[in-house]
This record gives structure tokens, C-alpha cells and sequence, in this order.
């Protein structure tokens, strides 16, 4: 093969590549969702949690309803979860909240209990002052029956055992307050911790009470590359939070990929995430003496 088949072969699989790869990320990922399964096993957690069911959504950077969003929803439905929970990140800006609001009341339909959400530091650049976002707060209660928890904590009942669920306001713009968060939580408690971003990861693992987090706002990195990875995660960990299952200490943290994008419309290898997870405690076999 002479040079100049040679260059023209290379460039039509090159150009073959690029409009795979453009397929793929702008026009197939960004509604194809995928659901993760994890079982986190902790001797803190109470009998009475055993084998609750969590799903976990995050980032949701609502525009408007789309196929992603509508099979997150039949999966709820299925799943009956005990806890649905959205880890920041609901909507970019104030004129798109009607979207947002119609989603929350289908999610808190089909759970068929409750629904809670922290807020991420989109949402906070959408409402940027203290009375705008307690206003938006107030609307995403009265209007979907979703709880927002900014700095406060809960507590559960389940099978005459209690918990804590704990959520923060975001810590990535700075407005997350642990002390706030955990007042009233006993340190010998098993918490449950929602919080945006990985940023307060080291300091949450240094809370007794916290045996837990779940957290999103990286994406996953959004776009991640064979072999390597994420390629850029805003977090001042990089990329180390990317996504997954992680252990500091006896906390566990989990970071959920999201659902939607920001900057640009793109996700590759990187599908839009929702996360079931199963709460164990594990067996004590006693020993013959």
C-alpha cells in the first residue's frame, strides 16, 4: 500500500472513530442509565435496619424529564426502596425548577415513602442568596413532599431501632457545617451522612457516628477514557473520589456518578448512575469453647 492509501485509510478509520466516539457520548450515554447494586455491611448498624433498601440519585442538572430520568423512575417503582435519597446538584438555573419539581413529585410517587435531598453548589449558584435557596427549599417541600436536610438531621424508626440521617449543605462552595449537622447525634449512633461533594470526606471520617456517606457531584468525571479513567474531577481530592466504594478509617463512602452534566452535553463511558444499596449487619457465629 503506497503512502498516500495509506494516510487516506488511516484517516477514514480515525474519522470512523470520532463519530463513534460523538455518538456515543453526546447522543447514547447521556440516556442510558445504569444501575449500580451494593451491599454495605457494618456491625454499627442497628438490628432493625437490617436489609433496608436505599436508591441513591445525584446531580440531576435538570432541563427537562428524559428517557434517563423516566427509567430512573420506573426503577423506584420496582425496587420499593425503604430511603430515596439525591445528593445535590437539582437544577443549573431558577427558570428550570418546574422540571425539577415535576420530576421529585413522580420520584416521591413511586418510592411510596420518603424522599430526601441535600443541596450541591449548582443549586446554590442558582440561588445565591440565603433567602432565595430557603425559598427554593421551602418550594421542593410544599410542592413534591421531598424533605431538604441543609446542615440538619433526622431521625429514623424501623423495627423499634432507631438511626440518624444526617445531611449536609454543600461543602464544595464552603457552606457545609458539621458541627450543625451532628448536633444531637450521639457518637456511639450509626448516621447516615448525605453530602454533595467528597470535600469534607476526611473530616466526616473523623465524626464516631458517621458509618456511611454518600455523596456525587464529580459525574463520575463524565468523560473517562480506557485505561485511564476519569480525566478531570472538580474536587480538591482529583480524581481520587471519582466514583465508587471507598473506606476511610471504619466509614464507608460512596460516590454516585450522577445523572446529568454540566458544561457540556457529553458523557462517555460514564452512563448516567442510580444506586441501590442494601444495608447488612453482619452475622456474629459464636465459637465453642
Amino acid at each position: 500500500m503506497n503512502r498516500v492509501a495509506t494516510r487516506r485509510a488511516t484517516g477514514i478509520v480515525c474519522g470512523a472513530l470520532a463519530g463513534a466516539a460523538f455518538t456515543e457520548g453526546f447522543l447514547l450515554e447521556p440516556f442510558q442509565l445504569v444501575v449500580t447494586r451494593l451491599t454495605v455491611a457494618s456491625p454499627w448498624l442497628p438490628s432493625g435496619f437490617d436489609g433496608m433498601k436505599i436508591v441513591q440519585l445525584s446531580d440531576l442538572h435538570l432541563h427537562h424529564i428524559s428517557r434517563a430520568y423516566r427509567t430512573a423512575i420506573d426503577v423506584i417503582r420496582r425496587e420499593h426502596p425503604s430511603l430515596v435519597v439525591i445528593t445535590g446538584d437539582l437544577v443549573d438555573r431558577p427558570e428550570e425548577t418546574s422540571a425539577c419539581l415535576a420530576f421529585l413529585s413522580k420520584v416521591w410517587a413511586a418510592a411510596g415513602g420518603p424522599v430526601v435531598v441535600v443541596p450541591g453548589n449548582w443549586d446554590h449558584r442558582a440561588f445565591p442568596t440565603k433567602r432565595s435557596i430557603a425559598a427554593w427549599h421551602k418550594r421542593i417541600q410544599a410542592e413534591t413532599g421531598t424533605r431538604v436536610l441543609a446542615n440538619q438531621n433526622v431521625v429514623l424508626h424501623r423495627h423499634g431501632d432507631r438511626m440518624w440521617l444526617v445531611g449536609t449543605d454543600d461543602p464544595y462552595f464552603g457552606h457545609a457545617d458539621l458541627d450543625a449537622s451532628f448536633r444531637g447525634v450521639p457518637d456511639t449512633a450509626f448516621a447516615l451522612v448525605l453530602t454533595h461533594a467528597p470535600e469534607a470526606f476526611e473530616e466526616l471520617a473523623q465524626r464516631p457516628a458517621a458509618r456511611l456517606v454518600l455523596a456525587g457531584h464529580t459525574h463520575g468525571g463524565q468523560v473517562r477514557l480506557p485505561f485511564i479513567g476519569a480525566v478531570r474531577v472538580p474536587s480538591r481530592y482529583g480524581t481520587r473520589f471519582a466514583r465508587g466504594l471507598f473506606k476511610l478509617g471504619d466509614t464507608f463512602f460512596y460516590v454516585n456518578a450522577g445523572m446529568g452534566m454540566s458544561h457540556l452535553p457529553i458523557r462517555f463511558l460514564c452512563r448516567p448512575e442510580l444506586t441501590v444499596l442494601t444495608l447488612k449487619k453482619p452475622v456474629t457465629v459464636a465459637r465453642p469453647l
